[in-house]
């Protein structure tokens, strides 16, 4: 009996931007990823066409369940599987994801133009805090008049609560949790 290598347990960084670059793909993994059974293509479908248009499921037309159901039955379905992220059984019409898929957790963190990538502001959050205490250090007033122990709580506080921050932001952008998919563009086909 053969071990497995690497590859055939963990799901390449390649495979995971490739199957991440679309849309449908990105909200059936966000779907698959709440359920522990195999689910029909159809419930598949239902419920990315409703997320897609930002309806209840109940709510969507026939015509928008069967855009989805028709490329992920002729094409997003057969990639998944081919690339070992869910298990596709087209016989039966169940999708499931796969173990491979199921260990990894999934972040996004998209940065518009307009914003700071949580790096880059750590990293201005640390200078700011290093200016401070160095001033306070060197006794340079009105820094001198604030106790050494109370710059170290203010220091903190303004890790402590920039951490809380970037979890909760970061709780919005994973794939696989409760409610709809994180909607955002990865810069790839969206169909």
């Amino acid at each position: 009996m053969s071990t497995p290598t690497d590859d055939q347990r963990n799901v390449s960084p390649d495979t995971l931007y490739s199957v991440l670059s679309n849309r449908r793909r990105r909200y059936t993994l966000h779907y698959l990823k709440q359920r522990e059974e195999p689910v029909s293509v159809q419930e598949l479908a239902e419920q990315v066409a409703a997320w897609e248009n930002d309806k209840q499921p109940n709510e969507i037309t026939s015509k928008e369940r069967k855009r989805v159901y028709v490329s992920l039955y002729q094409s997003h379905l057969d990639t998944l599987d081919g690339e070992g992220v869910v298990e596709y059984d087209s016989d039966a019409g169940t999708v499931q994801l796969s173990d491979r898929m199921r260990a990894v957790d999934i972040y996004l963190e998209v940065v518009p133009k307009e914003s700071v990538p949580w790096s880059l502001y750590y990293a201005g959050l640390s200078a700011a805090n290093a200016i401070v205490l160095a001033l306070a250090w060197l006794e340079v007033r009105p820094f001198d008049a604030v106790p050494d122990l109370a710059w170290g709580a203010v220091v903190l506080a303004s890790f402590a609560l920039s951490a809380f921050a970037q979890l909760y932001s970061s709780r919005q952008m994973r794939l696989g949790d409760e409610g709809p998919p994180p909607d955002v563009n990865l810069g790839g086909s969206e169909a």
